[in-house]
């Protein structure tokens, strides 16, 4: 059984050092860590829906029927071009220049940072509801800290739990991340129990939830917690 914890911290302590040793404040590491762990999540969830939609299939000459975008939004997932899949990221060449990369607009992609942002813009493609939310400044990353931040997140635990449970590391982030970024640049997070609070007193049970303020995403994610307790199922973006 994967001791959640112990995980949260050693994923924790592993991108907290990366930062320390690299001249990023916390403020400048915090959007795009937290934007590599929901893409961690949505390609986590991509293979397990995945599985699903294969087990009946329906077959044509022999020939099991591709999966298409269509299929994971009828299941509530998000579906990810190859090019955004993490596994894709993870597995890049470190000369990223003369790999022969192209982004969306047919521009050649000469570092990490690049292919990762056009990850991310090729994501948002898929929903309205994510255009312009993602992060997409990684370039401010060196190839070797952002590849290593690609590798800590590919921790094979990732793929054994729940959503529910990657949710809770994202939070566990974004509380440390709070704290660092209150000392470095006086910037203050709403506390996750007042967050709470709201969400309960809010009661979201139908619709589409707006959040005007949207900073770090707590309040969809307390959302998330709030309908998933309620035995209904939270669509995603």
């Amino acid at each position: 059984m994967i001791n959640i914890r112990k995980l949260e911290a050693d994923l924790w302590e592993s991108a907290d050092l990366l930062r320390a040793g690299s001249k990023l404040t916390s403020n400048q590491y915090c959007m795009p860590v937290l934007g590599l762990i929901f893409l961690r999540y949505a390609y986590s969830r991509l293979k397990l829906v995945e599985k699903e939609i294969l087990k009946n299939r329906p077959v044509r000459s022999g020939r099991v029927m591709p999966v298409e975008a269509s299929d994971f939004l009828s299941k509530s997932a998000l579906f990810l071009p190859r090019e955004a899949q993490y596994e894709y990221l993870v597995n890049l060449p470190a000369d990223i220049a003369s790999a022969g990369l192209v982004n969306q607009s047919g521009h050649t992609m000469n570092s990490l940072g690049e292919v990762v942002n056009n990850a991310m813009e090729l994501v948002e493609a898929q929903s309205e509801q994510l255009t312009g939310v993602l992060p997409k400044d990684y370039t401010i990353f060196s190839d070797e800290l952002l590849a290593e931040l690609l590798r800590i997140f590919n921790n094979s635990a990732l793929d054994e739990v729940s959503g529910d449970v990657i949710g809770r590391i994202y939070e566990y982030f974004l509380n440390k991340f709070a704290k660092n970024i209150a000392q470095d640049d006086g910037v203050f997070f709403t506390p996750k129990s007042l967050v709470k609070m709201i969400v309960n007193v809010l009661e979201p049970q139908g619709g589409v939830l707006l959040d005007p303020a949207c900073g770090s995403g707590g309040m969809f994610v307390q959302t998330g917690d709030f309908v998933s307790a309620a035995g209904m199922e939270a669509m995603p973006p």
